[in-house]
């Protein structure tokens, strides 16, 4: 019996203890215990976290990549705008010189120098390219232009101010009669003599003045010299010096160019 009343109070001291013990528990132990717990939760939310983040930086690279795909595309693009509007830009200058490039005039520094028979000549030649030549009369195979619109058209190729004494235009290819009684012109309605035609090799620019370095190429269609993806092979050069006022443009001078065309030594030119 004393066995059994010693182990009964052995026991009941053991559970006195334990009760203590819980007691006695530090309270920021407890603390402890629940932090832990909680980055217990922390640490499974770590991955779901390191996922966005990653998410977020390859969307980052992706949307920078998108930006310097955009601008490798924007600098091609205006490359190669750039080349298309330096052709077209050749084009229309072609386009402009062509009636003085056909008249092949010598050079000249101020336009109050030209020659009169320049003057008229690259006018006409203007005329017959460009006008719409339905305006005018028709006298078996020439044209009725009043000397107005021969003084027009000097004035759009050489710019105003130009004093032009209106008279006959001969040449051993082709003539251009002026009749004073009626103060006209009779031209050819469709000439099919044409001299040289031009190339334009390069231009250079200086605030509104761009110099020219054309190369006559003989004989060629217009047509040809204008829109063929090869490059002629000029007779010679010449450099043409145009300002641009407005939208327009003049002919101011024209210079021997430092350009030389191939074999143009052995010529002589």
């Amino acid at each position: 019996m004393k066995k059994d009343k010693r182990s009964e109070e052995k026991k009941n001291g053991d559970i006195i203890e334990i009760l203590d013990s819980a007691l006695d528990e530090d309270i920021s132990e407890i603390s402890e215990m629940s932090e832990l717990e909680e980055g217990g939760t922390d640490a499974a939310a770590k991955p779901r976290n390191k996922n966005a983040f990653h998410f977020i930086v390859g969307l980052v690279f992706i949307i920078l990549a998108m930006i310097g795909l955009v601008s490798t595309v924007d600098f091609v693009s205006d490359k190669v705008k750039s080349v298309i509007d330096n052709t077209e830009q050749k084009n229309e200058f072609a386009k402009f010189i062509y009636p003085v490039v056909i008249c092949d005039p010598p050079a000249f520094d101020a336009t109050t120098r030209l020659k009169n028979e320049t003057i008229i000549s690259a006018a006409v030649w203007d005329i017959i390219l460009y006008e719409d030549k339905s305006r005018y009369a028709l006298d078996f195979d020439y044209l009725i232009v009043p000397e107005v619109d021969i003084e027009q058209h000097a004035a759009k190729l050489f710019g105003s101010g130009l004093t032009v004494k209106h008279m006959t235009i001969s040449s051993a290819d082709i003539s251009f009669y002026y009749d004073e009684e009626i103060s006209s012109y009779r031209i050819p309605e469709n000439p099919k003599f044409f001299t040289y035609s031009p190339y334009i090799e390069s231009i250079s620019k200086v605030g509104e003045s761009y110099t020219l370095t054309v190369g006559y190429v003989s004989p060629t269609p217009a047509w040809l010299t204008l829109t063929s993806d090869e490059a002629p092979s000029p007779e010679k050069y010449v450099d043409y010096v145009v300002q641009k006022r407005g939208t327009s443009y003049t002919l101011v001078a024209i210079r021997q160019s430092e350009k030389q065309a191939e074999g143009s030594h052995e010529r002589g030119l």
